[in-house]
């Protein structure tokens, strides 16, 4: 029985969390990221880049996103990545209500910005990952206890004590 609880950003990430900087400076890195994030050079030696996914450069996401958009099938589409996720028994996603880091942190459920903007949100159903089952989330869905999303009202990672007893 193989069973996964996701408690990383499925969707990936879209913005500079924590930032120290004015709304200034952060904005102008959020600029920066978005003309280097998909280069070879960045996103073979930063980790976070390979998280970054750009709602409005779909197409370069698709095309260069080494991880986050290979693993869930954005690009060329690999049946042995839906065959193996498919022996899972059950998934949990959780997802941290006060999450500070994930941006937009319905990405934990597998929600995100509807592509060409960085606003308005879809949910994982709306997305092509479920409508086109690309991962065989949609097909676990239908078989009780398979597929679940789990909240925490806590931020990034901060599993509370009471949450574990």
């Amino acid at each position: 029985m193989l069973v996964m609880l996701s408690r990383k950003m499925p969707q990936g990430v879209y913005g500079l969390p924590h930032c120290p900087g004015s709304w200034f400076v952060c904005k102008e890195v959020d600029k920066l990221l978005d003309m280097g994030a998909y280069t070879d050079f960045v996103q073979n030696r930063l980790v976070q880049a390979q998280y970054w996914h750009d709602p409005l450069n779909e197409d370069q996401y698709k095309k260069h996103s080494k991880f986050i958009g290979d693993i869930n099938q954005e690009g060329a589409v690999k049946a042995e990545y839906k065959e193996n996720l498919m022996r899972v028994s059950n998934i949990t996603f959780v997802k941290f209500n006060k999450d500070t880091m994930v941006v937009p942190r319905e990405s934990e459920w597998f929600g995100f910005y509807k592509p060409g903007q960085a606003k308005e949100l879809m949910t994982l159903q709306e997305s092509e990952i479920w409508t086109e089952d690309k991962l065989g989330l949609k097909e676990m869905a239908k078989t009780e206890g398979r597929l679940s999303f789990l909240s925490i009202d806590a931020d990034h990672l901060q599993v509370p004590a009471k949450f574990l007893d």
